[in-house]
């Protein structure tokens, strides 16, 4: 669940790519203020900053509610524009993973779990992250990725970019999880316990499948180019993404700036 930080930085947790485990490190070593920031516990970009703005007015309302004061003490700080000038201040951080093993993970734990209905009834529009998904489920690996395809074309690199929008200030990936936590808490300067960091087992893990996952190679290839998007901008183009997206050797764009924001 989304994290705010003792510094007031805000950890956005985007689904099955490790957010648990990051969680329970910020929990257990006393570094997190606040859970489930944005009023909701896969709360995107847009719902974390659309919660910032609703507190900045409610303190607005209560600043004009006390107008009457105010004026008897002119010089009194306003809590509703210190509210508005640290909502694009925020340091926010976020992981991502490789879209196909998002697929596979995100598989393995409605498989484990339950085809469960992500669908928020007490939210505007039932919404969830992944609300989509309440439609599908499948025994067959290969087909549950076909109608995710089928209803939302690129849905993976889609749900990325709702967390990690333009003003996110460092984005990670799953594959170097614990490196990549490590440079952010050094670069907020907050104490820490690196070992004890190392040292934890995953969190909230899917459990291998029966017997492993076997790409159909139509799939893969379609899934591999219609997520080219987040392959793109999160670094995961490789010798088999030029293949299977039939990208030339001369393609290169470079990856978000949001993955090398910090040394």
């Amino acid at each position: 669940m989304n994290t705010r930080l003792i510094d007031g930085s805000e950890f956005i947790h985007l689904p099955k790519t490790g957010g648990t485990w990051v969680s329970t490190i910020l929990q257990s070593q006393r570094l997190s203020r606040d859970l489930r920031i944005g009023r909701h516990e896969h709360a995107n970009y847009d719902m974390v900053f659309l919660d910032a703005w609703q507190r900045w007015r409610a303190a607005r309302f209560r600043k004009l509610k006390n107008s009457v004061r105010k004026r008897i003490t002119p010089n009194a700080p306003d809590p509703a524009i210190a509210i508005a000038d640290k909502l694009d201040n925020t340091f926010r951080f976020c992981f991502v993973r490789h879209p196909l093993t998002w697929y596979e993970s995100i598989w393995k734990y409605r498989r484990q779990n339950g085809c469960k209905n992500y669908r928020q009834p007490k939210t505007a529009g039932g919404w969830h992250s992944m609300a989509v998904l309440s439609d599908f489920g499948s025994e067959d690996f290969n087909q549950f990725v076909r109608n995710v395809m089928a209803a939302r074309p690129g849905f993976v690199s889609e749900l990325y970019f709702s967390y990690a929008r333009p003003g996110i200030s460092f984005v990670g990936r799953m594959e170097s999880l614990s490196d990549d936590l490590v440079r952010v808490l050094t670069h907020l300067g907050l104490d820490f316990d690196e070992s004890a960091l190392r040292g934890l087992g995953h969190q909230n893990r899917s459990r291998s499948a029966s017997k492993p996952i076997e790409w159909d190679p139509e799939v893969r290839a379609t899934a591999m180019r219609l997520e080219l998007p987040a392959l793109t901008h999160y670094g995961y183009i490789d010798d088999e993404a030029r293949e299977l997206a039939g990208l030339p050797d001369s393609f290169q764009v470079p990856p978000s700036p949001a993955l090398t924001s910090i040394p």
